[in-house]
């Protein structure tokens, strides 16, 4: 083999044979260093030229690669980093730990709220004014459980609410918690009426009142009265309040997460609609149930059976189906969507069925309970029923034949002669003056009290309306805000002076869903807009208390107030008429068929206040007079009465020889009895005549 056979081998990578071939072809990667070489090969060369590690020096021969470049030392004088602040180090113990504290220390505030709150002092500023430093610190406790625990990296839904129902008993339950008894003496009146039909053993004759025309509600607890063994509801009166607002938030924050979506923003709804409801129908009464019913069928039709219409067709619908799109003509879209068949829910059958029967059974449950709530039950469902939003709306149905049957049947007397609680007197001029502008009398604290509470009504709209806007634009959807507008159709209906405060109860729900994507919409615009917020829901809840308790002073109730009233009931003969001074106070809560309401003359419906006391004594003729501190205050604070008015009262008819105290309480002289003379007392009873 020549030296140019060996050159020209070694170039090519192969070892020399002696027939002039080469023994393999080995090509060396560049980098690594590897041979390929074929099955033949008996040796493999290593490749000619530097290796790495193999330089002259014993280093890595240069290369094309970037070189890894050292990080540049810091100037001799830069500071170090800043550490991270306190609460960052401790951002996990503080979600996880502050809200319960917040809410431990709200409730550890109550007893001494009860302890620092002087009832005696009340006038016509009402509870706010005389509330005790640890009733508001609860409150304010409170409402930072809340804002802690929404503002966490990752809110628990317990804690959320739990923290709700902390901020409930503070607020709407904290006249419940400083006061010794139940408000209201229209919550007393209901529980005659329940007391009545336990007595009975059924319905009273209707003419005894009207609102035996609707009994499911009173024949309900009664049957809860039996069955546990107890004779006064005293207990349930007073804590109903806060109990029946904690199952309505649970229906707003359910109606919230059907329409809304997220975590937050269905709790910020639930605490809107708290802080907004001062109107203060949760007290023991049927329109409090009926409230509970509506909610649960409005979360069953937007909740499990919510559908909406598509154009399966593929034609533009509505919405516009992209960015840009050309729009067509508004009836165009109307049609498409009005006579496009709604989805179909996803829920199985079976659950549809459950769904259906307990939709059903809420709407022929609240119709024989009380005369409005069915109406704006089946009106909302309507609407739903005409968009399309919702399957199974054969409810509607129901509802109708539910509601025709219950008046021809049970209710035909009633609505033949007040047909104007069905068609209205079409005079909402009338309305307007006896719902609202009737109501603004009083003292000072009266009036200013009456006006915060038309005020915030316009808010709690205002919000609802500016939440339906930011719907709108997220959605293209204004049915919500058709669900709070339907109940405004009863403001023409002959209600008497309570027709708007129902009605604004009606619509708040989806009032508060849309004001709480308002300021949803807001925080996300602008962040800043947090504590601002916090504040707010600070000031709206300390309104609430002060508009909630306004009445406070002639709404009251004190257990001897109860007693004196049960003992007059035990000493009277049946077949006397009772009569009370006037409204406030627990009257008629026993013996109800026994002595009736009284009244029945015309301007002296409140014989006391009205503009001849004396003569409507004359013309009504009770045989007995009850009154209390509550009808006393009344007079001062809400018609300008002096003080010791009652008195004057009770005097005076003691002095013409017609009445004799039979009984007056030594702590309170404003509670008293007037008994007719010559008229028989039964013997018992701890009431007597003073000395």
């Amino acid at each position: 083999m020549t030296t140019q056979d060996t050159r020209r081998g070694a170039r090519d990578g192969g070892t020399p044979r002696e027939d002039g071939g080469r023994t393999g072809t080995g090509a060396a990667d560049a980098q690594g260093g590897t041979v390929r070489s074929d099955p033949e090969a008996t040796q493999v060369l290593r490749p000619v030229g530097p290796t790495p590690g193999n330089g002259p020096d014993g280093t890595d021969p240069p290369t094309a690669a970037i070189p890894v470049v050292p990080p540049a030392e810091p100037p001799a004088d830069a500071e170090p980093p800043a550490e991270p602040s306190w609460y960052r180090r401790n951002r996990v113990v503080i979600d996880r730990w502050l809200s319960p504290a917040l809410a431990l220390l709200a409730v550890a505030m109550l007893p001494l709220a009860v302890v620092t709150t002087d009832l005696q002092a009340l006038d016509g500023w009402g509870l706010a004014k005389v509330l005790g430093i640890p009733g508001w610190l609860a409150l304010l406790f409170a409402i930072g459980s809340c804002l802690s625990e929404l503002y966490a990296r990752r809110p628990r839904i317990p804690m959320l609410g739990t923290a709700t129902g902390v901020l409930i008993l503070c607020s709407t339950g904290l006249p419940s918690v400083v006061e010794p008894a139940a408000r209201f003496g229209t919550a007393w009146t209901i529980t005659g009426f329940v007391d009545a039909v336990a007595v009975a053993n059924g319905v009273p004759p209707q003419g005894l009142d009207a609102r035996f025309s609707w009994p499911a509600f009173f024949a309900q607890w009664a049957w809860f009265r039996q069955a546990g063994g107890a004779d006064q509801l005293d207990e349930v009166l007073r804590w109903f309040p806060p109990a029946v607002v904690t199952v309505w938030a649970i229906g707003i924050y359910a109606l919230a997460r059907s329409m809304l979506g997220g975590t937050r923003a269905p709790w910020a709804a639930a605490w809107l609609f708290v802080g907004l409801n001062w109107i203060e129908q949760d007290y023991f009464s049927p329109q409090a149930t009926g409230i509970c019913l509506l909610l649960t069928v409005l979360t069953f039709a937007l909740g499990p059976l919510a559908t909406r219409r598509t154009d399966p067709s593929g034609v533009p619908g509505w919405p516009a189906p992209h960015r840009g799109a050309k729009r067509l003509p508004l009836l165009h879209r109307w049609l498409v969507s009005g006579m496009t068949p709604p989805n179909r829910p996803t829920l199985p059958p079976r659950q549809l069925l459950l769904v259906y029967f307990c939709a059903a059974l809420c709407i022929l449950a609240v119709i024989p309970a009380h005369q409005l709530t069915p109406f704006a039950i089946l009106g909302q469902l309507f609407l739903l029923a005409v968009v399309g939003r919702y399957r199974g709306r054969g409810l509607v149905l129901v509802g109708v034949i539910g509601v025709v049957l219950f008046i021809l049947i049970a209710a035909r007397s009633i609505w033949m002669n007040q047909i104007t609680l069905f068609i209205g007197t079409g005079d909402t001029g009338a309305a307007l003056q006896e719902g609202v502008a009737d109501r603004l009398t009083g003292d000072a604290g009266q009036i200013v009290v009456k006006y915060g509470r038309v005020l915030v009504a316009g808010l709690s709209y205002l919000l609802g309306i500016v939440g339906a806007w930011v719907y709108w634009r997220r959605r293209r959807d204004l049915v919500p805000i058709g669900l709070a507008v339907v109940p405004m159709a009863f403001a023409a209906q002959g209600y008497g002076s309570e027709g708007f405060l129902r009605i604004v109860l009606f619509g708040l729900p989806i009032l508060t869903i849309l004001g709480a994507d308002f300021l949803r919409w807001t925080v996300r615009k602008r962040a800043w807009m947090r504590p601002v917020l916090a504040v707010g829901m600070v000031a709206l809840f300390g309104t609430l208390v002060f508009l909630r308790g306004g009445n406070d002073s002639y709404q009251v109730v004190y257990p001897e107030d109860a007693a004196m009233y049960r003992s007059v009931v035990a000493t009277t003969p049946p077949g006397q008429n009772v009569i009370p001074v006037s409204d406030p106070g627990p009257f008629a809560i026993e013996g109800l068929t026994l002595f009736g309401r009284g009244g029945g003359v015309p301007g002296c419906g409140r014989i006391g206040v009205s503009d001849d006391p004396i003569g409507c004594t004359a013309k009504v003729s009770p045989d007995v007079l009850v009154n209390f501190g509550s009808i006393e205050a009344q007079g001062v604070y809400l018609y300008g009465k002096p003080h010791n008015w009652s008195l004057d009262y009770a005097n005076t008819l003691v002095r013409q020889g017609t009445y004799y105290f039979w009984y007056q309480s030594p702590d309170d002289p404003y509670d008293y009895v007037l008994r007719k003379v010559g008229v028989p007392v039964l013997p018992g009873g701890t009431a007597g005549r003073p000395g």
